[in-house]
């Protein structure tokens, strides 16, 4: 009787036991089940007939996220002024970079034959291109942890040469942002800094005095730089992802627009003389960190996008120290350029909002229609597996209504790894716009177009301090005006081709191309074939 008893109570203790153990098992992991619920995307994909076929890229970033900050280089740049780019890819710590060529049909990485090497204890966070001594090929600035190095072009090879740290000792460069700030002729350059990794405190940051410092560096006329941050207004303190030179205003001088982490979007007026004033916008508390600058209404000025948290993660988790009565948003930001300076923000109206955790944007027309389309890189970089949902990179395509719809999917150009931003250029040569996803900790995806009807115009402007925010307008025979700008920098870390492609969609012809430099110049092309480049002399 009294074993009965033992073995009942010792089977109920047994039985408690794997209750108390099951239900603490469901309690652990229903946050985590209902966290992913909540990060799941609920939007379906849209129509559409543009299709990409995978290109192998042998690629794979091995950044160290313990030590390193979660970022890393790309840019498009015709390193063989050949006419098509190749693309330069950013290592991590004992990694050397890549710059990756396509030749019959397979990307082949030169970059042994090409550039020097890196050190083994670097990471490459940002790369920006242009030709700084007019021998008609590109140089390449860098962004690495150690600081800012330059690789220019020689008579038979690459140099690599240092610049130098960033002015601040807690800071190391992310970006570069190219211009010429003082209409000198010679390249200015922004670089974007962030606190090093062995500072950081946390990532949610907002109330107190924290972060890196960025820096503006002016040419002496003789391709060596000064920092000239104080002078030009723009000393702060803040982390700081990436930056763009634009002409918002058709002024013919350089506007500086700024993603910084955990703020505000900080936009500034250019005088043309490498002295700013703030622009006001219309962003609250955010984590705004890729940027993007096209005319996607074809209104002839240029709008922003930037990516952003998203809503991926309840708001309690990302508002940080932020009290109850500051203002924060999650969204993504469209900022429409309403005139004079002024801008509002359309991006849920264009259902351009709601998206996963961002990283790079960048504005480019894929389907070749006319209407500028949005690519966005996306992904946490430093959460578990077990707690993010990955995120595929959006390609949004742009409605005749002026609003968005993802077709990443639809269009077989999904990126599930962590990326940090895309890339497109022509790679193949054949008019349409190709797409690289550089891809913190994995391997990079490329994917090339399969192309369509729709017509188009390659402009290739001379690639030096002359064309940066360069105003190409192209009048097409049915009335329509599409305006781009030469703008180094779009995107995360990253400088997209410096050959502009203009989608025609069914147009049969163009009017005129008209280009407007800083410098004064204005150059009109009557009646230039379509379905062709254009190439635009240094001395029009």
């Amino acid at each position: 009787m009294h074993k009965h008893i033992r073995l009942t109570i010792h089977i109920c203790a047994v039985t408690a036991a794997a209750v108390f153990i099951g239900w603490a098992i469901v309690a652990l992991l229903l946050p985590i089940f209902g966290l992913h619920i909540w990060q799941q995307e609920w939007q379906s994909q849209g129509q559409t007939d543009l299709r990409f076929t995978r290109a192998e890229l042998d690629y794979r970033n091995t950044a160290d996220l313990k030590n390193s900050l979660p970022f890393m280089a790309a840019a498009a740049l015709d390193i063989n002024n050949d006419g098509r780019d190749e693309v330069f890819l950013g290592g991590g710590e004992a990694q050397n970079d890549g710059l990756f060529q396509l030749k019959d049909g397979q990307f082949v990485n030169i970059i042994d034959d090409t550039l020097p090497p890196k050190d083994d204890n670097d990471a490459t966070m940002g790369a920006a291109s242009i030709d700084i001594n007019n021998d008609g090929r590109p140089d390449l600035f860098v962004a690495r942890e150690s600081g800012i190095w330059l690789y220019e072009s020689g008579p038979q090879k690459y140099q690599s040469r240092f610049l130098g740290v960033m002015p601040e000792a807690n800071t190391i460069p992310l970006s570069i942002a190219l211009g010429d700030v003082n209409g000198d002729g010679w390249v200015d350059f922004y670089a974007s800094g962030y606190i090093r990794n062995d500072l950081v405190e946390g990532t949610t940051i907002f109330n107190k005095p924290y972060g890196g410092y960025s820096a503006l560096y002016i040419n002496n006329g003789d391709n060596s730089w000064r920092d000239a941050t104080h002078e030009a207004g723009l000393y702060r303190q803040h982390n700081t992802f990436s930056a763009v030179f634009v002409d918002l205003d058709n002024d013919l001088d350089s506007d500086l627009v700024i993603a910084q982490d955990t703020g505000h979007v900080e936009m500034y007026a250019g005088d043309g003389t490498g002295h700013f004033t703030p622009i006001p916008n219309p962003s609250v508390f955010s984590y705004p960190m890729g940027v993007a600058a096209g005319d996607y209404d074809n209104d002839g000025l240029i709008d922003l996008y930037f990516s952003n948290v998203g809503h991926t993660m309840p708001a309690p988790m990302v508002r940080g120290d932020l009290n109850k009565d500051q203002p924060f948003n999650a969204d993504y930001m469209l900022f429409h350029n309403d005139g004079n300076l002024q801008f509002s923000d359309t991006a849920r109206k264009a259902n351009a909002a709601r998206y996963g955790f961002g990283w790079g944007v960048v504005f480019a027309d894929m389907d070749l229609d006319g209407r500028e389309d949005i690519l966005a890189a996306q992904n946490y970089a430093r959460f578990p597996d077990f707690l993010a949902t990955t995120y595929p990179g959006k390609l949004l395509l742009q409605n005749e209504n002026g609003t968005f719809h993802p077709v990443e999917k639809r269009s077989r150009a999904k990126n599930n790894h962590y990326g940090i931003t895309p890339l497109v250029s022509d790679l193949n040569d054949d008019g349409w716009p190709d797409l690289v996803w550089a891809n913190l900790t994995g391997p990079a995806r490329t994917y090339l177009s399969k192309g369509g009807d729709n017509h188009w115009l390659k402009v290739r402007l001379p690639n030096t301090a002359s064309s940066v925010n360069a105003i190409v307008q192209v009048a097409l025979d049915d009335g329509r005006v599409l305006t781009k700008q030469r703008i180094p920098g779009q995107g995360l870390g990253s400088d997209q081709s410096s050959t502009l492609i203009f989608g025609l969609g069914t147009a049969q012809g163009v009017k005129t191309v008209r280009v407007r430099f800083q410098d004064g110049r204005d150059h009109t092309i009557d009646t230039p074939a379509i379905d062709g480049t254009l190439n635009i002399a240094g001395q029009p």
